[in-house]
């Protein structure tokens, strides 16, 4: 595992159902991509470390002496090393980091915490401190987040991390199940809308339905977002403030979508148009109820529909940024569709999880 020269392979990943879900105490299933930020790494004798991030053309440089700055918000390299540092693993030496990726930045594909995840496997193995894959999602998302004091969850390092298509649920305790499901015909449709403040808008929308939860907490007895049944919820939403009824009463619906979807795909007893028509249902529930689509968006969807796909969504938190699209044999018709909507396409599979290769 520790070597002095090696390369850090992270995955970026697309949320299937459940999106909006994982900072809300929620289940969400997601899917890693064939698409990855990479990290080629080789240790230099001295405590220096000098940074190449070539799709960016910058360059960064500190050394191991001192806990670093941040050069800005969201500085998420130096940030994991301090994560890393407090926690007592940090390398003798530096190191030559050449940082590439695959994954378009902030398109909803989870650049950023593929990023995370690679940094902390790097660190981590130039210190030559074996860590769980679990202890890396939490170093992870405590140097995307939590240093920050940014409103997001840890779906995207779990999906990252483990790679493949995983359920995992948010719930007092994280459970983390695989997802035996095989999945073809996916593309990726970037709207090259870059989004303007993911951040912000995901602490509103967290706002909003958290109030809500308290509103339905005063008037249902024993109420947990988690277990209340949708019926007895819709029989007293109009009740609660109308600032808060979309949205709380959107997370239930897709709170339940997430779990029919859950059961459909581990027993593998659906059609494709069932699939197709599922993605469309968790569409519509992004659009109308978080209101996060873009016209754009929904001149690309509406192509891909046109072109044969059997459904469509919204990837990542919305505002801008990508779509997918599921149209099993028909790829290229649904790809070129997006192209020609002023879009620019990925026919995608799914991706293993972050790995070290010599």
């Amino acid at each position: 595992m520790f070597q002095s020269s090696f390369q850090v392979i992270a995955p970026g990943r697309v949320f299937l159902f459940g999106e909006h879900s994982d900072y809300l105490g929620l289940e969400v299933i997601s899917m890693a991509l064939d698409k990855v930020i990479k990290i080629v790494v080789k240790q230099r004798e001295d405590r220096e470390f000098r940074i190449n991030y070539l799709d960016l053309n910058e360059t960064d440089s500190f050394t191991l002496d001192d806990e670093i700055e941040y050069r800005h918000k969201r500085d998420y390299l130096r940030s994991c090393f301090n994560v890393l540092k407090r926690n007592g693993i940090l390398s003798k030496n530096g190191a030559d980091l050449v940082v590439s990726g695959e994954v378009p930045i902030a398109a909803g594909l989870s650049s950023s915490s593929a990023f995370s995840i690679a940094c902390v496997m790097v660190f981590s193995s130039l210190a030559k401190v074996k860590i769980s894959t679990e202890e890396t999602v939490r170093y992870a998302f405590n140097g995307e987040v939590v240093e920050f004091g940014e409103s997001g969850g840890m779906m995207d390092h779990y999906s990252s991390a483990f790679g493949g298509i995983i359920h995992v649920d948010f719930g007092q305790e994280i459970k983390l199940t695989r997802v035996p499901a095989t999945l073809s015909g996916l593309i990726i449709g970037d709207s090259l809308e870059k989004k303007e403040d993911t951040v912000g808008d995901l602490r509103m929308i967290r706002t909003i339905v958290e109030e809500g939860y308290q509103q339905l907490g005063d008037l249902i007895d024993g109420f947990s977002h988690r277990k209340t049944a949708l019926k007895e919820i819709e029989n007293h939403i109009d009740s609660i403030s109308s600032v808060n009824r979309l949205m709380t009463l959107t997370s239930i619906q897709n709170r339940d979508l997430t779990r029919k979807a859950l059961k459909i795909l581990q027993k593998g007893d659906f059609t494709k148009e069932q699939l197709g028509k599922m993605i469309d249902e968790h569409h519509a529930l992004i659009r109308d109820g978080f209101k996060r689509s873009t016209p754009k968006i929904e001149e690309m969807i509406a192509e891909a529909k046109n072109a044969g796909a059997l459904g469509c969504k919204l990837n990542g938190s919305g505002g801008g940024g990508t779509m997918l699209a599921y149209a099993p044999g028909k790829e290229e018709e649904v790809s070129d569709a997006i192209k020609d909507s002023g879009g620019k396409s990925y026919i995608i599979s799914t991706g293993l999880g972050a790995r070290i290769i010599s």
